[in-house]
């Protein structure tokens, strides 16, 4: 096979160069997540019943340089043009600007969350049959501070400043559905930077209707699980060896690719896994 092929295939396929993908072996399983072992602790969830405390990214910048924190807001978005809000109890994230053009869209909570927890937040494609959703965990500066440290340029959404920018973090597309309405049928968990493929599973919300889909993510340590209505779609597991050591507490965000021109999200808990 030609070169070009290899790469073409590589796109459709999701993979990268070097990575081989075991059909059989979708790390997904039967049943919902066994939560018997990790005692929890509530610490965290948003109200979506009161209008958003969020700010957009650009109102941190003054010309290039970031300048502010965003102090006493809940939220930050980026995204030129993207568009975040309450109403009727959800959280609304919009692809679209005001004036109908598409964008890519990242909401970040402005929170740390620890390094073991229980995440759960409902979600609902305006559109079943289009769009890829993404939820970033563990998110760090690769000099080891918050996300938005003023030393840090700014994102804007564009998807490289997550994986291979300035960031270290833990991403799942847990929702893949390309542009021309074909369904990728397995989320893949990567680890940055550097986009590497910690593994994949299924998706378990495409071809199921509007929802809102119950999404709930466990990590303990490197142990990766992602639950999606009940059934684990992922299980997997960071050796802290091959990419470097397993990532601990960070920032939270909520992604969804510019096709998806919007989703909203009916709650957003998470609860602290003890230490064992």
């Amino acid at each position: 096979m030609k070169r070009s092929s290899l790469g073409l295939l590589a796109l459709l396929t999701g993979s990268l160069p070097g990575v081989v993908r075991a059909a059989a072996d979708t790390g997904a399983r039967g049943g919902p997540l066994d939560l018997a072992p990790y005692p929890q602790t509530l610490v965290y969830e948003a109200d979506f019943s009161r209008p958003l405390e969020v700010v957009n990214e650009s109102e941190l910048f003054e010309g290039e340089r970031r300048v502010a924190l965003p102090e006493g807001r809940e939220w930050v978005l980026e995204g030129e043009g993207a568009r975040a809000w309450t109403e009727g109890g959800r959280l609304h994230l919009a692809n679209r600007t005001a004036t109908g053009r598409a964008t890519h869209a990242v909401l970040w909570n402005t929170r740390a969350f620890p390094a073991d927890f229980l995440l759960e937040f409902g979600f609902a494609p305006a559109d079943a049959n289009l769009g890829l959703a993404i939820v970033f965990f563990a998110a760090r500066s690769r000099a080891g501070g918050g996300i938005f440290d003023l030393a840090l340029p700014a994102r804007q959404a564009d998807f490289p400043n997550y994986h291979t920018g300035e960031l270290d973090c833990y991403h799942v597309s847990y929702w893949a559905i390309d542009p021309k309405g074909r369904t990728r049928g397995f989320a893949n968990l990567r680890k940055n930077h550097g986009f590497h493929v910690l593994g994949d599973g299924a998706d378990l919300i495409a071809g199921q209707g509007a929802g809102p889909h119950r999404v709930r993510l466990l990590k303990v340590g490197g142990h990766i699980q992602l639950e999606v209505n009940g059934q684990v779609a992922l299980d997997r597991r960071d050796d802290g060896q091959q990419f470097g050591p397993v990532l601990g507490g960070g920032a939270i965000g909520l992604r969804q690719m510019k096709h998806s021109g919007a989703g909203s999200y009916t709650h957003f808990k998470l609860w602290e896994i003890a230490a064992q």
